[in-house]
């Protein structure tokens, strides 16, 4: 019976350069297209018509748009970096806080890393860091501890800073040698019933490296991430397999 393809499908990326990472699935795929792509080689004598025509360099590409971001799928698909979990880097957004005794201790200060910021709530004013004895206005921080002037006693501020926190994931970005690339293998499968009969299609790619992750970000839309990827042969000189029902 006739094979179509309908949707988006399932897309799962497999690092293979490295042991004990786990697959990663790109999850609420949006769309995925793949691309084989032939350098054509002809041969022209007097005439304006090829006489012969031969197989130069063949490529196939990958394009997805997926959703659900994961620290191992970014990592392990794209940046191949150190990956440390159970430690995450947070930020708050503006903590609200009253200054009282010239001072006010955040929230998290026991993990606290770096000053964002402070703003008057009522006025939306930024204060002045400095580093000690503030004025009126001004403010200095030390582990946590945001010292005022004592004119602001009273005064209901929004403090913007990092910490960190015990659960999530990390990733180190450091400055990598030029060369190596995280190496994955991708699986793309399509399924479509048609009148009870479902037909499958599934394409393997066994060696693949990404040349670029994009994640844009709107003030009204969902990110969703682009991942461009290209197949390469396999150390057995393999490149996929593509298998159809039909």
């Amino acid at each position: 019976m006739t094979q179509y393809a309908f949707g988006s499908g399932t897309l799962i990326g497999k690092r293979t350069d490295v042991t004990g990472t786990p697959p990663c699935l790109l999850g609420t795929l949006q769309d995925v297209s793949l691309d084989f792509d032939r350098k054509i080689e002809t041969l022209l004598g007097q005439y304006n018509m090829a006489v012969a025509a031969g197989g130069g360099e063949f490529k196939i590409t990958g394009k997805a748009k997926f959703a659900r971001l994961q620290a191992t799928q970014i990592n392990n698909l794209f940046l191949g970096q150190t990956l440390t979990a159970n430690s995450m880097l947070e930020m708050t957004t503006g903590e609200t806080d009253t200054v009282a005794s010239a001072s006010v201790t955040v929230a998290n200060s026991a993990t606290f890393v770096e000053d964002y910021g402070v703003f008057y709530a009522s006025t939306g004013a930024q204060l002045s860091p400095v580093a000690s004895s503030p004025a009126q206005g001004q403010y200095s921080v030390s582990s946590g501890v945001y010292s005022f002037n004592s004119a602001d006693n009273g005064a209901s501020v929004l403090i913007y800073y990092s910490y960190t926190i015990t659960s999530g994931n990390k990733i180190s970005l450091a400055n990598q040698l030029t060369g190596p690339l995280p190496m994955f293998e991708v699986s793309l499968k399509e399924t479509f019933n048609y009148f009870g009969t479902s037909k499958d299609l599934l394409v393997k790619l066994n060696a693949c490296i990404s040349s670029k992750l994009s994640l844009p970000f709107s003030n009204t839309k969902f990110t969703v991430a682009e991942f461009d990827f290209q197949a390469i042969a396999d150390s057995s000189n393999n490149i996929g397999t593509i298998s159809l029902s039909e």
